[in-house]
């Protein structure tokens, strides 16, 4: 018992000792530790929520900011250092004494982090590095502009390049960087989604995914990319994770779509006048024994002075008392158009073909990061009308970003996307509207729609197919990107990604025997495509600096690549017993035909590139690339590119370091050599064509060489030169860059025709060369700048550029002076294609429209087989003969000069109006509706209202109703020189103290208007795309949780 007493005590006593030690860490614990927390504002003192906390030292302490900006912090009771860091903000670093615990933080907005880095081939670099020219938009463009395709943040953003817009619903349309450069092969630049060539449509790309976009244009910095680089190369790259805390992101955008430059058509009134106008006109210059008498044309309510109605009902000896009737039957109306006139009923033919289409994009993204994973995923839908009815674009595009590090020495990563299309929309006949008469019947009386609306056999009912065909298109696309990164002693890296593509296309069509010249049952057509590509890029990167002036940085890319496509098409036709399963039951018809592509194509590179820094002052790039490709000849399936280029920086040296107004200046020059393989897959190659052949009554397959091989066909090589000089004055009030470059493209792709004995047409070679410069200007200036008040900037980018076609195909002719001696001799041009030496591509070779012959030169005009109101050309040499003798240089089909103007103008950080004007000058297009022709058919049809000249009311530069347009053909050409208000948009950002305590971090509206208004002395259409075109409003909805 006095034992178990003992163990008794001695076990409470060390229970004791136990607790007493536990109270005493414990107290030690929270006399070495302490609570420190802050409030983090801007500098308006806005909260600022996400911000990164953390300390130096210690890995395992951090937090972020919430929703009213405050932090708070368990550190131990000594000297700590505390770093505050968020995108969009400088980088607060705060040293904190061992006995404080409050500390509240201000930051700073620091927008030119934003743009320091932009992103070159199989890389990035900070803008005072870049050596090449190579331009960079970001948020302050992305967040101005609505976009359905990602090609719509391009237009009017940078000097050089230039986009033509599409006018659909689907958005996009062409690009050029630095104009043509190729005659046959194609000028459209190459696209680099996050590091990976992309071959795929870029309307693929959700533009809200894009969080910028670079465009490389001069040669050093595209010959990276080789056989691909040559029209110049963009580079789009997709949002990342930016905080530790998740961000989610929504977004709405809804808005409307209206045609704007429709025709002008004529009124029913107008319609009928004109009709009148052309059979006086006609009926002018016939004989007089054959012309009708006074007034038989008239109104017969509006007859001429000394012309009654008994007299001209006379005229006709059948006149049955229908004076109306009569008068419109003698102007060719149909007896359905005179009893629509009788009964008031008129067809405005426009006003069914267009529309006010409605638009709809919604979008929603989670992103954020952590030590470890950097994610970001998105999903979006586009629901597009446009303007002309039936046209339609819809899709739904998703994406996923990630990239987590597995160790301290490899990362790996995926980037993802997927994008499904619909596009089946079949858009009214706008052509076909503008000949409908007024006075035609869109349905027939029993409600079905009328084929021949005025009962012309020439016309069909602009919305016949809209209404009775049927069409499928479908497109499917999955892009993806995987990728391990493995970080190696001594500044190596090395990075190995695998990219493939998948993409579907279902165009189905079936054409209703409604329409003439269908048969019996309709007809229909199937078409199903499918490609894939992939490819691998090991790219080993080493960055190393000696003695802290001397920094290297080099990257070795092997690359190898393999496209494939099969593609099937079936036809038939006169389905049985009908067509109303019209293209799903295609093995009904009576005449089936099958057809079927597939091809193939592979490639590899290498590319060696040296970046070299000097003082941080002097820079250097080298690089050379190795392409081979299948498409060219056996003997030159490989190509060699190399590049150089050196720049600058003035402003850091001894010299200019005291000037105080100048805050950079560096001067670049770069040459290099690209390539263009864009010709197509079998163009060096030989190719068999399957024919039908019958003998002895018996139909055979047979086979024969439709093209001849060339084993010596290879790239086009375009060698560039540019020297550019960058600037900022002023404490960067004004920024810019000025660019001037000079190309030459030689071994152009093209087909050489062959002798006719060969049996060929022609041969895939390479012929020729064309020059190309230009000049690139950009000016951005700080116009007011008051923090917190007004913020007001403004961009001027201007470019000019020009080709020749120094050489073609090498045939040389004899020149002849005036007595027809030989003086010499020089290389043919190709008329035929419009290709002149000496001139540009799109230079303007033609006859000279002087005006409109008129009464009282019939002498003259019977010399040419014209007759007043014909169009005059001018004779050049005054031979009494229009021939080619005649032609002269009018100017230029593109524009020559290209000015944009944009600017931001932000109030108290919460509103912001911007706008962007685009300007082109120095370019011509026919307008060929001042000549009136023929083809018009102003007896039975309707065409755009134009002026026109009669005998009674002449006019100068107007031709008559009819007139004779050819022999030679007559073009006129007009100035297409236009400003535009391109984009106009209005935005309110609601202040953080008022969305806050509905856990919303950010919240913006806004109203934008596209294509608001053009100022242009071209009147029948839009200047920029010589069509009508859609404006576009647009309402917007930003929210960020």
């Amino acid at each position: 018992m006095k034992k178990r007493k003992i163990l008794n005590g001695s076990l409470t006593g060390r229970c004791c000792l136990l607790l007493l030690f536990l109270l005493s860490v414990a107290f030690v614990r929270a006399q070495s530790f302490r609570k420190v927390s802050g409030a983090i504002t801007d500098d308006k003192g806005e909260p600022i929520i996400g911000v990164s906390v953390t300390v130096e030292g210690i890995s395992s302490a951090g937090t972020i900011s919430d929703i009213d900006g405050r932090y708070s912090l368990q550190l131990p009771q000594k000297k700590v250092t505390l770093v505050f860091s968020f995108i969009g903000y400088k980088t607060v670093v705060k040293t904190l004494d061992a006995n404080a615990r409050i500390l509240n933080v201000e930051m700073e907005e620091d927008n030119k982090m934003l743009d320091e880095v932009v992103v070159v081939g199989y890389g990035t670099m900070k803008k005072k590095d870049l050596t090449g020219s190579v331009s960079h938009i970001g948020e302050e463009v992305m967040q101005s502009r609505v976009a359905t395709n990602a090609l719509d943040f391009l237009s009017a953003s940078i000097a050089g390049v230039n986009l033509t817009p599409s006018t659909d619903a689907a958005g996009g349309g062409s690009l050029l960087i630095r104009g043509k450069q190729s005659l046959k092969a194609s000028s459209s630049p190459l696209i680099v989604l996050d590091g990976v060539i992309f071959y795929g449509n870029i309307d693929d790309i959700n533009p809200n995914d894009i969080e910028s976009m670079d465009v490389l244009k001069d040669a050093s910095s595209t010959a990276i990319y080789g056989a691909k680089g040559s029209a110049g190369v963009i580079m789009i790259n997709t949002k990342r994770g930016k905080s530790s805390k998740p961000v989610i992101n929504i977004s709405a955008k809804v808005g409307t779509v209206q045609a704007t430059f429709t025709p002008v058509m004529p009124t029913p009134e107008q319609f009928i006048q004109r009709r009148m106008d052309y059979w006086k006109t006609q009926d002018y210059f016939k004989p007089s024994n054959s012309q009708m008498k006074n007034g038989y044309y008239d109104n017969p309510y509006n007859l001429p002075e000394g012309v009654t109605q008994e007299q001209w009902a006379g005229y006709d000896a059948s006149f049955s008392g229908d004076y109306i009737g009569t008068w419109l039957t003698r102007l060719g109306f149909d007896p359905l158009e005179i009893e629509n006139y009788k009964a008031g009923r008129v067809t405005d033919w426009m006003d069914l073909v267009l529309q006010n289409g409605f638009r709809q994009d919604y979008n929603a993204s989670v992103s954020g990061k952590n030590e470890r994973t950097n994610y970001y995923f998105s999903l979006g839908y586009t629901n597009n009308d446009g303007f002309k009815v039936g046209d339609y674009f819809q899709a739904v595009r998703a994406r996923i970003n990630l990239d987590t590090q597995i160790t301290k020495w490899l990362n790996v990563g995926l980037n993802a996307q997927f994008a499904t299309k619909d596009q089946s929309g079949i858009g009214a006949d706008i052509s076909g509207a503008k000949s409908m008469s007024p006075f035609g019947n869109m349905w027939e009386e029993d409600g079905t729609i009328k084929v021949r609306p005025a009962n012309d056999n020439r016309t069909s009912n602009p919305l016949l197919a809209h209404t009775v065909d049927s069409k499928l298109n479908k497109r499917q696309t999955l892009v993806s990107s995987v990728y391990g990164k493995l970080k190696l002693p001594w500044g190596f890296s090395w990075q190995t990604t695998f990219n493939a593509r998948f993409g579907w296309i279902k165009d189905y069509y079936f054409d209703s025997d409604i329409k003439p010249g269908v048969d019996a049952g309709g007809k229909a057509k199937r078409r199903d495509f499918s490609d894939y590509e992939w490819s691998v890029d090991n790219m080993l990167k080493w960055n190393q600096t000696f003695g802290g002036i001397h920094n290297f940085d080099f990257t070795f890319v092997y690359t190898v690549e393999k496209y494939q496509s099969w593609d099937s098409t079936g036809e038939n036709k006169a389905f049985q017993p009908n067509g109303n399963l019209i293209f799903h039951a295609i093995q009904s018809g009576i005449a089936p035909t099958v057809t079927s592509t597939d091809e193939m194509q592979t490639g590899n590179g290498l590319l060696w590139r040296l970046n070299y820094s000097l003082l941080d002052r002097y820079l250097l790039t080298a690089a050379v690339r190795r392409d081979g490709f299948s498409a060219f000849g056996q003997n030159d399936p490989y190509g060699v590119f190399p590049s150089a280029a050196v720049a600058w920086r003035m402003n850091e040296e001894k010299f200019l370091k005291n000037v105080d107004w100048l805050d950079n200046l560096k001067l670049r020059f770069s040459w290099g050599q690209t390539g263009n393989r864009d010709i197509g897959r079998y163009a060096a190659f030989s190719r068999l064509t399957v024919t039908n052949a019958i003998m002895n009554g018996v139909n055979y397959k047979a086979v024969y060489p439709s093209s001849l091989a060339n084993r010596n066909l290879k790239w086009e090589t375009t060698t560039g030169r540019n020297i550019g000089l960058d600037f900022g004055v002023l404490n960067n009030r004004i920024t810019g860059t000025v660019d001037a470059y000079w190309n030459k493209t030689t071994d152009l792709l093209m087909d050489r025709a062959m002798p006719e004995i060969s049996g060929y047409g022609s041969i895939a070679s390479n012929l020729g060369q064309i020059d190309n410069k230009g000049v690139e200007v950009t000016v951005t200036t700080t116009n007011i700048n008051v923090p917190g008040k007004v913020h007001w900037t403004t961009s001027f980018i201007y470019s000019t550029n020009k080709n020749e076609i120094k050489h073609l195909y090498g045939n040389m002719i004899d020149v002849l002076d005036a007595d027809g001696n030989v003086v010499g001799q020089r290389e043919d041009d190709d008329v035929q294609n419009g290709w002149y030496i000496g001139h540009g591509i799109d230079d303007i070779y033609d006859y000279k429209f002087v005006g409109i012959w008129q009464m009282g030169e019939e002498l003259e005009a019977d010399k040419y087989g014209k007759q007043p109101g014909d169009p005059k050309l001018e004779d050049v040499n005054n031979d009494g003969v229009i021939n080619e003798d005649d032609k002269q240089w009018l100017g230029s089909k593109i524009p020559t000069h290209r000015l944009n103007i944009s600017s931001s103008l932000d109030l108290w950080n919460c509103v912001n109006f911007s706008f962007t004007l685009r300007g082109e000058f120095g370019w011509k297009a026919v307008d060929n509706l001042a000549r009136n022709e023929d083809n018009r058919y102003f007896n039975q049809a309707n065409s755009v209202w134009t002026e026109y000249w009669t005998p009674w009311n002449p006019s100068a530069g107007y031709a008559r109703l009819g007139s004779d347009c050819n022999n030679p053909t007559v073009n006129i050409y007009k100035n297409r020189s236009y400003m535009k208000m391109q984009n106009m948009s209005l935005s309110y950002t609601f202040p953080k103290h008022l969305i806050q305590k509905l856990q919303i971090e950010n919240l913006r509206v806004s109203l934008n208007v596209d294509n608001a208004f053009t100022i242009s002395g071209w009147r029948t259409s839009d200047p920029m795309v010589n069509a009508i075109s859609p404006r576009i409003f647009t309402f917007g909805v930003n929210m960020t949780l």
